[in-house]
């Protein structure tokens, strides 16, 4: 509960460029890109938040100084960087914030695939995609859909409330970019991956991971998954490989030249969710570093970012949502530098749950849309559990925001015992085995349908002895160097 994943062009970012573009009616500047570039960036980092291995950052970094020298853009300030985001995804920003999530490298096999997509999303900034898109910019399906009455308020305190529990549970994204503009990025990256030394037909083969890994995985394709904004086509493949054809690498080394040195880069990284951003397990929503759990209403649907977890009633007439909004002993306190005004102050009543120190206060927008904060005071945070209905709706869903708030309460051991993750982990094949029975010795969170697509071999092929097999191994929960104990 701290971050926004699976989001990676939000839509404050078309908000801004169709903002400035709209007030031009000219091209954004280069000056206003890096402007634009640099606030989403610290928004990304903020609420996605970004992976800190130090193992895999100095990697990534050493991959960008050479792609960005083979670009010869001095006039853009590269920064290349990992989000903390399960979906296989990259993206850039406009100004040069280059991404890939560790979903994408988690399936990647070679050295020569993580650097195709960072060079591909290197292009869409070159030939400035972005901001040739932005007039097209719309909001596309919101991920979970909180009440559209909800942004606005009476109250420009309560507006900012709801409206930050509207961006937390919302994933708005820009249009995709056109067919044209994703063959030139294609045709731009492969440019740059050979110039700097790297196999540039390398991406075609991610790409056929990424969408068999997608398709292994069962369900209904995630929003933010490559393919989300990445259409990805025979055509596109087919392009990659002919253009590839003109495009010779130069003679330099790779960083990591073995499928053994390049999965040692990744190994111990997560795969899928981030215990440190807590856990939903079942309706009960854990967070090991915060020392809280709070249990949602049965049959809402759940989402939980770096920034906030929450949930939203089937029907989409309520939402709740919970967040760390200040430090301190005293929830009052914290509602007061909130921003909340003396008047609504004035109504707020305190009282305690699990033995916590609290405060609640009601109130309803000039639309109707019912409001129910609840802070709570606990090992030095306050936190808030925001609860928002229709107001038609509100005698309907009142009762089951009040349960969630009151069932906010430190963690008993038992719930400890139910955090886990999954981490990337190299097992040794032995000679003959296939890839099912390298998973079958246990832990693996991985199907062997999955892992055989994610170590890019058919699931029945014989391995050679020795072999490194990438395995997702569920683990026990352990709070990173400098996380607060609990």
């Amino acid at each position: 509960m701290t971050h926004l994943s699976r989001r990676q062009c939000c839509l404050r970012l078309a908000t801004l460029l169709c903002g400035v573009a709209a007030a031009r009616c000219a091209t954004v500047s280069p000056q206003e890109e890096q402007q634009i570039g640099r606030k989403e960036a610290e928004e990304i980092e903020r609420s996605i938040g970004l992976v800190r291995d130090r193992r895999i950052v100095e990697y990534v970094e050493a991959i960008g100084v050479r792609l960005a020298r083979a670009a010869g853009r001095d006039d853009i300030a590269w920064q290349f960087r990992v989000a903390d985001d399960p979906d296989a995804n990259a993206f850039a920003l406009p100004g040069g914030y280059v991404y890939v999530t560790r979903g994408l490298l988690a399936l990647a096999n070679r050295e020569d695939e993580v650097v195709g997509a960072f060079a591909h999303e290197m292009a869409h900034v070159t030939e400035r995609h972005a901001v040739k898109q932005a007039g097209a910019a719309t909001p596309l399906a919101v991920l979970f859909g909180v009440p559209g009455g909800i942004l606005g308020m009476v109250s420009p305190t309560l507006g900012g409330i709801i409206g930050g529990a509207g961006r937390a549970l919302s994933g708005l994204t820009l249009s995709p970019y056109s067919r044209e503009q994703e063959l030139e990025a294609d045709r731009v990256g492969v440019a740059f991956a050979a110039r700097a030394g790297w196999d540039p037909k390398a991406l075609a083969g991610l790409l056929g991971t990424m969408e068999r890994a997608e398709a292994a995985a069962g369900g209904e394709p995630r929003r933010s998954s490559f393919f989300a904004t990445h259409p990805s086509t025979p055509d596109r493949v087919a392009n990659i490989e002919t253009v590839s054809r003109s495009a010779s690498p130069a003679a330099v080394a790779p960083i990591a030249g073995s499928r053994v040195a390049f999965l040692g880069r990744l190994e111990g990284m997560v795969v899928g969710d981030n215990a440190a951003n807590g856990v939903f397990a079942d309706r009960l929503f854990l967070h090991p570093d915060f020392d809280v759990a709070l249990e949602v209403p049965g049959g809402w649907k759940t989402a939980n970012t770096p920034e906030a977890a929450g949930a939203v009633a089937p029907e989409k007439a309520a939402a709740v949502l919970l967040q760390v909004v200040g430090t301190g002993d005293d929830p009052v306190a914290a509602a007061r530098a909130g921003g909340l005004n003396e008047e609504l102050l004035k109504g707020i009543r305190r009282f305690s749950i699990a033995g916590l120190p609290a405060a609640a206060i009601a109130a309803a927008t000039r639309d109707g849309t019912r409001v129910l904060l609840t802070w709570i005071a606990h090992r030095g945070r306050v936190f808030r559990v925001t609860g928002v209905s229709d107001g038609a709706q509100w005698e309907r869903y009142r009762g089951e925001l009040e349960r969630t708030a009151a069932s906010f309460r430190p963690l008993q051991a038992a719930d400890r015992a139910r955090i886990t993750e999954s981490r990337l982990r190299l097992r040794a094949a032995r000679a003959g085995e296939t890839i099912a029975q390298v998973l079958a010795r246990g832990g693996a969170a991985w199907s062997p349908a999955l892992a055989a697509v994610a170590n890019g071999v058919a699931a029945d092929r014989p391995l050679e002895r020795d072999w490194p097999v990438k395995v997702a191994v569920s683990e026990r929960y352990r709070a990173a160097a400098g996380a607060r104990a609990q």
